[in-house]
Parts: C-alpha cells; structure tokens; sequence
C-alpha cells in the first residue's frame, strides 16, 4: 500500500510510506524557499513522490495530519490564514481561534469542521491532480504528532507525550503506546498557554515567535532569573496535574497589559532565563506525573514545545525516566510522516536516518558550480589517499587549515536541523566563530553551532548520553560536557557548559564518519562544529543551484558537492 501524508498548516509538507515504509518527506519551505511556509504543499508532496519514485495514480490513501487546524474557513481563504498569522502572538484573532477550536472540541462539534474541510482538501487534490484510486482521510492533529514519535523509535512499549501551541483544540496529550497501538490516556485543552505563553515571552524580546524561540532558550544560559519574576511567569504557565495552567477565555492578553509591561522591567536575558527556567518545570513535572501514573520510563515526544533542547536535557536527565525519543522534525512539520505511518500501520522501529529529500545526478552539480564560476576540483576518478577518499581527504585539509567548508551531499534531511547533507563545518575549537561564521550567514544566535562528533566519541564527553543516544542522532537534545571536550571544543560549547550534538554512526554516513576522522588525525580532535547550510531567514538550502548562491553570498572557502570540492575563482 502506498500512502501520502501531507500537512497543510504552519511548516507544511509531505510524505511517502510505501509498505509501511517510510521512503520520503519533504517540507514545503524546502521548494519554495519560504521560511516555515504554510501553504498547501503542492511542491513538497511532488518533490516527496518524485523521490519514492511514485505517480498519483499508484498512491491509495491520502492522509492529511490535522483535522481542523487550519480551520475550513482557512483552508478555502489562505490568504486570509497566512494574514492572520502575521498578526503575531498577542492578535486578538489568534485569541479567538484558539477559544473558537477548544469550544468546538469540548462540544464535540468539530466532527462538522473535520468533515468541510475533508470535503474540501478531497476537492482540492483530486480535481487537480490524477489521483485516480486514492482516497482523502483526516487525522487528528496531535494523533499525528504521537504516531511521528511512536513510530520512529525501536520500543514496542512507550509513553507518548505531546505539547505544542494548540491543534485541533488541544495542546498536549498523554498515550501508552503498547503492541503497535496508541491508547490515549488525556487530552488537554488548546487554552492551556505552555507554548503560545513561550512564544509571546519570544514577541515580547523582539524576536519572531513561532521561529526564534531558541533564541530565547540560547539567551536564558546568560542571566540568573530574578525570585519576583519567576513567581509573575509561574502565574501563567505551570504544571497542574495533570497538564497545565489556562489562559483567560476573555479578555484577550495585549503586549502592553500590565503583567507584560511589568515582565520587561527585567533585562531580556533575565526574562529568558526565567521563561526557561519556568517552561522546564512546568514540561519535566508533566513527564514525571505520567511516568508515575503509568510506570513506562521510556518516553517518547512530539510538537514544538520539545524543539527546546535544553527542556529536552532536563526530561533525559530526570531520575525517574530510562530513555528520551525525540522525533526529528518534533513541530507541525512532522505532522505528514506521522500520519503516514499511523495510516500505513507502521510498527515501531527505529529511524533508520532523516535523509529522506531529494538527491540530485552529477550533472547537475556540475553545471550548477560551472554556472557559479567555480574553480572546479574533480575527485571522482581519483584515487584514495592513504586510504582515505580523495574528497574527503580535500575537505579535511581545508578544515585542517581553519578554512569553512559547505557540504551538499547525498539526500536531503527531512525537519529543522542540518545532519551534515546540508551543513557548514569548520573546527570547534575556536571560541570566536559564532560572531564571525554567524557574521557571513547574516545570522545572529545565542547558542554556540551545535558539535558533530562520531557515535564512538560521545559517552566520555557527554553525561547522561545513553538516555537519549538516538535523539542525539538528530541533534535534538543538549547533554552536559565533560572537562576535555570543554577545552577541545570551546566554539561548541555553551556558556552552561552544555552542547547539542550531532552524533554521527559510520554506518548511517560513512563519507561523514570518515571526514571526522581524518580530521582528528590532522587536528587532534575529531570534532567538526554544524551550522545549518542557508543564509539569514532562508531555508536549508534545497537545490545545486540554492547552494551555491549561498555559498557565494557567505564568502565560505570551499563547498564539497558530490565529488567535487570547489573555491572561490
């Protein structure tokens, strides 16, 4: 059976499960070069088809990961969905759609709204595209989120949790996940404020909400959070068994209402850091409880709250949990494969990779870099070097030489991060590359550029990593560093004492894996720092041709594309 998940809200996308397998997903941003682009992801599903080598009329069931987010009304008028996003976190239009989906899901009446706009998407695809045998199904938004999670990690056993903003009214569930099936436990209303609370507190710094919120987690590190305002925040979002605290129903919250007007008497990283410090009690309480209630210490988590790694730490290091599953694309971007693989009855298994995107031919690479004016190093037919590829060989003398290299290779990733496919590398031991690498990107972080390090490596330098060994597969959760990677690789390496990493198996990127070795033979330490390849505000780029334009805006010195390792001419 071939099924298409797609995703049509905030982030949209698609995927391809072909015998329960899942063989593709791709994100619309990816194709349209928009940043967390929401609309209907036309490009993405045909990008994900392509990929799975499949044509509309072999696909059988179409699968849309979200029931009524967008609503109906939206989802006919995206114009007016994309403007009322605009309006930011304190619009009184977002208000009124949070209030207006909660009361449609307490009343039962948002079967009505699944039913238009399931009429609607039917509509939409099969009119315009051959889909000749398909059928359309709705999926309940955070169902999706949990079967992403479920579905993507190895235990049969499992505790699912998901917390985001809201979706289809609601803004986080419990689940025991037990023998291929989910038994969902508790639902909580989308007017518990745990994730809009944190995207306003990341409106109120100035900040973009929805997307600059690990700015706010990589501020928090920099202040102690004053006792006066942690009380003010733990007003508005806590744990209370057994989810968490409510917003008003009415009035809406403005930006200038006193409590907010009171929270910017404090200094941005002091309201970062009692936002974090907040958000981490009110998450790693809401595990503990139902680790308790349900005694499975293995947890399993979707939606965008658990895009914050820090939080991610914090639930990986408590006492009462074995092991942490974070799903790499954790937000509504992951929102297709999920409902592919719980449509396709998936069993549990563990993600194999997140190289799931396009891979382009030789030729195309080639004529990208020829039309860059590229100075062209062909390695392909020659021969390895003291064993060693000759490409690779190239790229880790560069990075040897304290030079940044651009790696485009192979499949794209699927989700938020940059795995190495699509990644800027450089040494990690220089402490200032985050103001003068985030400089030619046009970039500005508060998080250091996350290590890459090879599977081998991690347990001594990371503590607690056997709890979430294959979250840090995809560079999703933070881990304390020891003393030795502190001093080897202060660039990756947060004024906490913490770092992401990108933990890289041989099996999984063999042409990586070596890259990280042969540079430790040259430097000492193999260990390379991972920014995402893509210039302020853009995607991770996409195409040849994407890369190189970025290449050459950021001023980067070389950029390793399939065989070819090319320089400025």
């Amino acid at each position: 059976m071939i099924v298409l998940g797609l995703a049509d809200n905030h982030d949209s996308g698609a995927a391809v499960v072909i015998d329960g397998r899942l063989v593709s997903a791709v994100n619309q941003e990816r194709v349209d070069r928009v940043k967390l682009s929401g609309a209907f992801p036309w490009g993405a599903m045909d990008s994900a088809l392509a990929v799975a080598g499949v044509k509309e009329r072999e696909v059988d069931r179409i699968v849309v990961g979200s029931g009524f987010t967008p609503s109906t009304a939206l989802r006919a008028l995206p114009g007016l969905h994309h403007g009322a996003r605009a309006g930011g976190q304190f619009s009184p239009l977002l208000h009124a759609y949070i209030v207006y989906q909660s009361i449609l899901r307490k009343t039962g009446l948002h079967a009505i709204e699944v039913d238009a706009s399931q009429a609607l998407l039917e509509k939409r695809l099969l009119s315009k595209r051959p889909f000749s045998r398909a059928t359309v199904r709705m999926m309940d938004h955070h169902d999706a989120h949990a079967h992403a999670a479920y579905r993507t990690q190895p235990r049969d056993r499992c505790l699912v949790l998901t917390v985001d903003a809201m979706g289809d009214g609601t803004t986080a569930t419990a689940s025991l996940a037990d023998n291929g099936q989910l038994d969902r436990l508790w639902r909580q209303s989308g007017l518990a404020s745990i994730g809009t609370f944190y995207s306003r507190i990341t409106e109120l710094l100035g900040f973009k909400p929805v997307r600059h919120e690990g700015k706010v987690t990589g501020l928090a590190a920099y202040a102690t959070p004053p006792p006066a305002l942690l009380r003010q925040l733990r007003r508005r979002m806590a744990f209370e068994g057994p989810g968490f605290s409510r917003v008003p129903i009415s009035p809406p919250d403005r930006a200038d209402d006193l409590y907010w007007r009171d929270i910017l008497r404090h200094s941005r990283e002091e309201v970062a850091a009692a936002a974090q410090q907040v958000l981490e009690e009110a998450v790693t309480a809401f595990v503990t409880f139902w680790v308790d209630r349900t005694g499975c210490r293995d947890v399993a988590v979707a939606g965008g709250v658990f895009a914050n790694v820090k939080l991610n730490q914090r639930i990986h290091e408590l006492a009462d949990v074995d092991s942490l599953w974070v799903v790499p694309h954790m937000g509504d971007g992951g929102l297709a494969v999920g409902a592919a693989l719980a449509q396709a009855g998936t069993a549990p298994h563990r993600l194999a990779d997140a190289f799931l995107g396009a891979e382009f031919p030789r030729s195309d690479l080639h004529k990208a870099l020829k039309r860059g004016d590229l100075q062209i190093g062909d390695f392909d037919a020659l021969p390895p070097v003291g064993g060693v590829a000759a490409d690779v060989e190239r790229a880790a003398g560069i990075l040897a030489e304290r030079g940044v290299v651009a790696r485009f290779q192979g499949r794209m990733e699927w989700g938020p991060r940059a795995l190495g496919n699509r990644s800027v590398l450089a040494r990690p031991d220089d402490p200032a590359i985050n103001d003068w690498l985030n400089a030619k990107l046009s970039r500005s972080e508060f998080m250091p550029f996350a290590p890459m390090v090879r599977a081998e490596d991690a347990p001594r330098w990371f503590s607690n990593f056997d709890a979430a060994a294959d979250a840090a597969r995809f560079m999703t959760a933070c881990f304390g560093c020891d003393a030795d990677f502190r001093a080897r690789c202060a660039a990756a390496v947060h004024v906490d004492g913490t770092a992401r990493p990108q933990v890289v198996h041989a099996a999984e990127n063999p042409s990586l894996h070596a890259l990280l070795t042969r540079v430790g033979e040259l430097t000492g330490t193999p260990v390379l720092v991972n920014t995402s390849f893509n210039l302020h505000e853009e995607p991770i780029v996409h195409t040849p041709s994407d890369a190189v334009r970025a290449f050459v805006q950021a001023g980067l010195d070389a950029l390793w594309m399939g065989p070819f390792v090319a320089t400025a001419g």
